[in-house]
Order: C-alpha cells, then structure tokens, then sequence
C-alpha cells in the first residue's frame, strides 16, 4: 500500500465546494425537520466521520484503490448475509447493525464495493454480446437478492441503477437496452406485479389514487404534497412550516426531508436546491469525462448514477409521483450510513480524477 502527500491543488475545488454546501444546508434543514433534537448531533457526527474518511483515503492511490475492489465487494456480500440473521428489523426491512445508539446498514458498503468491483472488471471486458454480461451479472446478482431478502426494493433499484450505469457506459449496445424494457415491460405485469406484497401493491396504487387510503398509506403522501404546495413563492420561514412543524408529515427528517425544505423556503428555495443537486451531477459527470482510464470513467459514473437516482426516486416520492421506497436524498436526509457513504464516495471520485495523470 502506497501512502501519497495530496497536493491541495490538483483537486476538483468546485465538486468539494457543491458537496460540503449541501451538506451544510442538510444540517440546517435537519434542525427544522427532526422530531428528537438528538438526531442532529449524531448527524453531525456522521458528517464528521464522513470528512475524515473522505480526507483520509486522499493519502491512497488510485491503483491502492482499485486493488481493493474485489476484497471490499466481498466484505460487503459477508455483511449483506450476517444482517439477515443478527440485524435489527426497522421499517419492515432487516437491514440494519444496531449497536447502541449506533446503527449501520450494509447497502451503503455493498453499493460502493459493487461499482469499484464492476469497474475493474469491464475495463479489459465489452459488453457487446450476450454471454458479456456474465461475468457482470455474477457480482450483481447476489447483492440484488440478499437485499430482496430483507426485503429492500429501494435499495435494490439503486443497486440495479448504478450496474446499468456502468454497463452503459461501458457501451451498452442500444438494442440491448431496447430488448431489457420490453422484457420488463412484460414480466411487471406478469411476474413482478403478481408476486407483490399487499402493502408493496399498495404502495403502487396510492401513487395514483393517494386517496384510495387518506388515513393510511395515502397519509403520508398527501400531507407531503399539501406541505410543498404551501410553501408558495418564498416560502414560509425557517422553522414556521405548519404541516411539518406539526408533525402531519411522518418521516419528515428522512424520506419527506424534501417536503420541509420546501415548505419553509418555497419555490425560490426548491430551484436552489434542485440547481445545487444539477450542478453536483454534471460535476461528477465532468470528472467522468476528464478521467482518461476507463476504470476510473466507470466507477465515477456508477456512483453519479446511483447519487443521481436516489435524488429522482426522493423527490418524486415527496411530490407523489413514485411509490414509498424508503431512499434517503444525499448529503440532505437524516442517516448516517447514508451520508458517511456518500461522503467517502465522492473522496473517492476525488481521488481518481486527482490521480488521472499518474501512470
């Protein structure tokens, strides 16, 4: 393992800058939002734990990187099993260590380890051919069904997400593309559909009558709507929104984080936010581009991918356009495996595009 000195000027200043901005923005957000005023500091210690391994790892190579991909996938799959039998159900899914007041869930270690790991992998490999995706679909396989196992369909649609990513830009032939939606086209209605749980199905139909069960299932999803839409030009101040403030919006500070900002900041204060999210992305998406080894370009787009699908899938929910999932907006909800991830991902991303040029 080789331990470099970074030098502070050959890193993506403006990548850091939107990172840390909405992180901020988060904890402030975070104050408003949460129920308990101990939840902020342990987001505050996430955050902090977040910058110290997204610092930490600068003092890695790339190449240090890389060679970890295959051990750190696996110790993601090892932990993914364990929690099936020692994790904590919450929310209806197994899916988390619980130590103390420590929790920790293994998607966040299984999603980076996927994409490092189908990385390395397609960089000598095309995917041109239909016995291609083997080898690709071997390492996805499995995190995809310990995650259904617990069950976590949101996680696993992130997971599913940030492979095709990385297939795609590997260079997923369009007529392959073309044929997986017809093929999902027809196993929704034929497989998926059929082999739902009642509350999944129901989840489903809410989206497109949330008043089918205004006092269930539809509850959180017109009270998120009613919050946003009361927000108006400018909002109504920090800290003075009545739907969240009152407790009418459940799982305000995680998966309905979106609904307060926009209740108390407004429209002005949403097209912020949605520029901040746009500008990260096409940041990460310019790193991609300036990276010339492929490995590099395929791991910085997966996790841009899979940034970028979770910040859709949240927003949508909060605005009643998708199914409940559970899926936390980046660097803004209340988790801290989420956030320490998320942090650590993007070191990671700056580590590589620091290190474009190093033979």
């Amino acid at each position: 393992m080789v331990l470099r000195r970074p030098n502070l000027l050959a890193y993506d200043w403006g990548l850091i800058l939107l990172a840390l901005t909405l992180s901020a923005l988060g904890m402030v957000n975070l104050r408003s939002a949460s129920p308990d005023p101990s939840l902020l500091s342990r987001q505050l210690l996430a955050l902090l734990l977040g910058l110290l391994l997204a610092v930490g790892v600068q003092f890695l190579s790339r190449r240090t990187v890389f060679a970890l991909a295959y051990p750190l996938y696996a110790l993601s799959l090892l932990l993914l099993a364990l929690v099936l039998g020692l994790g904590r159900e919450i929310n209806g899914a197994k899916a988390w260590f619980v130590l103390g007041p420590v929790q920790f869930q293994p998607l966040e270690l299984a999603k980076l380890g996927l994409i490092l790991a189908l990385a390395r992998l397609l960089e000598s490999r095309e995917v041109r051919r239909v016995w291609d995706y083997f080898l690709p679909g071997l390492l996805t396989a499995p995190v995809l069904a310990l995650l259904l196992l617990q069950p976590d369909l949101g996680g696993s649609l992130v997971v599913l997400f940030g492979a095709f990513t990385v297939l795609f830009v590997r260079g997923l032939p369009w007529k392959h593309i073309l044929v997986g939606f017809l093929a999902l086209v027809l196993l929704v209605p034929t497989v998926v559909w059929p082999n739902l749980k009642p509350y999944q199905r129901e989840r489903v139909l809410i989206v497109l009558d949330p008043y089918r069960d205004p006092l269930g299932q539809g509850f959180q999803v017109i009270q998120s709507t009613i919050a946003i839409g009361s927000g108006g030009l400018f909002g109504k101040g920090y800290g003075q929104g009545t739907q969240t403030q009152l407790g009418f919006v459940p799982f305000r500070h995680t998966d309905f984080v979106f609904a307060v900002w926009a209740e108390e900041w407004g429209f002005v204060g949403v097209a912020a936010l949605l520029a901040l999210y746009g500008l990260l992305l096409l940041r990460i998406l310019g790193v991609a581009l300036e990276c010339p080894r492929l490995s590099d370009r395929l791991f910085v787009a997966g996790v841009g991918g899979m940034l970028g699908f979770q910040v859709v899938v949240n927003l949508g929910v909060a605005l009643g356009m998708m199914p409940v999932t559970g899926l936390t907006l980046p660097l803004f909800s209340y988790g801290g495996s989420s956030l320490v991830a998320t942090l650590f991902s993007l070191g990671l991303i700056l580590l590589v595009h620091r290190d474009r040029a190093v033979p």
